[in-house]
């Protein structure tokens, strides 16, 4: 029996062959600007350390144990489990691993928003314009710490919802594992579970109250609303139990007000930086389409958008989960709704050449994506030779080791460097303070600013803490009042840091 032949175009793959070369160019690109972050913020440090200690000591720290000021009093460690894993990789793979593993999962949310936004916008431009934006806007979240696992989880959260919603596929049994997971790795869960809140009150007004394109029935909208409260006792599968509920809490409730005024991420975007310019580009050009009409966007994105952009403008800390949320709108607007099968879209497509000419192009593609992978792994190879990848180039390295050759009893050190000390000295030395604000409260972190800032009684805290060493910025006050004060000999000092002792 003779089959017949298929006829040109009629397979899916050969009409769009021009949208996945471009699509996979354009995430080796992606990823090639994201193995470009190398950079190591202050708190990186101190989770390698907590990973360590808890490999070493096989249990959970339930006290602090790195600080002088703070020794033996309650702390969360919240990410314990991605400290744990940081820690391996750091020992066993490499530093440079982490950082790769970041830009991978990076790149893997935004493919993962890439499949939202095309079926929202067919035509391939607009996704990859929205996405490139959304890219350099973000680029400052994602370091190599455990927030990266709070930006992935915003993203899978959405995704199972759209896919509920949209597609039919029912997928939001996953939301609670994830939510055990989530609530292991860092503490951001609670932006999960504020979506899921917004998402489902959309959903609840939507249709009779609220005009909704395509409002769930009944029983889909009571499955969201149980499996989303499930999700709250799941976050209490942790060591820490219950009380992990409270923890993001702790900030606000613990009247840490001093941290929440200091801290950059825990202020509002300042519009002036080039990467909180994008973020406000991006809701300028969401105001601008909802003028324009073309499309709509349900009630249920609506508050999620709402409540995220306006956690944003209070701090900038929800910023890289709110921009997601963001570009998803501005597509829903721009775009043409939801389309079932939009890989068989055929406007710009080619038209079907000989199958010789078809696997001749993806070979093409292939070895083209295959060379530049080799190019960012060559650079990336070389500039790791060069420079490092253990991030020491940010921190006074050659200070930190004039510091530990006085063998001090108890250091005053700079906020921002303590994570690095504790690393460093742990457990031959403990620090002052460092990023864990929730452990050290108003008072210490104000005595804390006192002595930085040089502010009358700085002497008087140094002298109550008996502080015998101190590190500190360079071109700081507190340098300046050590030089000039006749109890402190300097001790090292370079373009960055500066080092005293006590006078015997």
């Amino acid at each position: 029996m003779v089959t017949a032949a298929a006829q040109p175009g009629e397979h899916w793959w050969e009409e769009i062959r021009p949208q996945i070369s471009i699509v996979a160019l354009c995430f080796v690109l992606f990823l090639a600007l994201s193995l470009q972050n190398r950079v190591v913020d202050a708190d990186y440090w101190w989770h390698l350390r907590t990973g360590q200690w808890i490999v070493e000591e096989q249990r959970i720290p339930y006290t602090d144990p790195f600080s002088f000021t703070m020794q033996g009093q309650p702390w969360v460690a919240h990410s314990w489990l991605a400290d744990v894993a940081m820690f391996l990789l750091h020992r066993y793979v490499g530093p440079a691993s982490l950082f790769v593993l970041r830009s991978l999962l990076q790149v893997g949310t935004w493919a993962l928003l890439f499949k939202m936004l095309w079926e929202r916008w067919p035509r391939l431009w607009g996704p990859l314009v929205l996405l490139g934006a959304a890219s350099f806007a973000a680029a400052k979240f994602w370091l190599a710490r455990p927030n990266t696992a709070s930006l992935v989880g915003v993203v899978v959260v959405l995704y199972l919802w759209y896919r509920f919603k949209w597609h039919g596929r029912d997928r939001l049994w996953l939301l609670p594992p994830l939510f055990v997971l989530w609530a292991n790795v860092h503490s951001g869960w609670i932006y999960g579970l504020a979506l899921l809140a917004a998402l489902f009150a959309g959903e609840f007004l939507a249709g009779r109250f609220w005009p909704d394109p395509m409002p769930l029935e009944p029983k889909r909208r009571l499955r969201l609303g149980l499996l989303a409260l499930l999700c709250v006792p799941a976050v209490a599968l942790n060591p820490y139990g219950p009380r992990l509920l409270l923890y993001p809490f702790s900030y606000y409730l613990g009247g840490i007000t001093l941290h929440t005024g200091y801290v950059a991420e825990w202020l509002s975007p300042n519009f002036h930086e080039p990467g909180n310019l994008l973020l406000a580009l991006l809701l300028l050009a969401l105001i601008a389409a909802l003028a324009w009409r073309r499309g709509t966007i349900g009630p249920a994105e609506t508050l999620a958008l709402v409540l995220f952009v306006g956690l944003t403008l209070v701090s900038i800390r929800a910023a890289g989960s709110a921009i997601p949320l963001l570009v998803m709108a501005i597509a829903g607007v721009m775009g043409q709704g939801i389309s079932p099968r939009p890989a068989l879209d055929r406007r710009g497509a080619w038209r079907p050449p000989a199958r010789t000419t078809i696997w001749a192009w993806y070979g093409g593609t292939l070895l083209l994506v295959f060379l530049l992978l080799a190019a960012c792994g060559v650079e990336y190879a070389a500039w790791g030779r060069e420079h490092g990848f253990d991030g020491e180039r940010a921190v006074p390295r050659d200070a930190a080791a004039a510091l530990g050759q006085l063998a001090p009893q108890r250091m005053f050190n700079s906020y921002n460097w303590g994570g690095y000390l504790i690393w460093r000295f742990y457990p031959q030395h403990l620090v002052f303070i460092d990023g864990r604000a929730d452990l050290y409260g108003n008072e210490l972190f104000r005595q804390y600013l006192q002595v930085a800032r040089g502010e009358p009684g700085w002497d008087q805290v140094l002298s109550t803490y008996q502080i015998d060493a101190v590190l500190c910025e360079r071109r700081g006050p507190l340098a300046a009042l050590l030089t000039a004060a006749s109890g402190w000999q300097p001790v090292y000092e370079d373009a960055t840091a500066a080092v005293f002792r006590r006078s015997p």
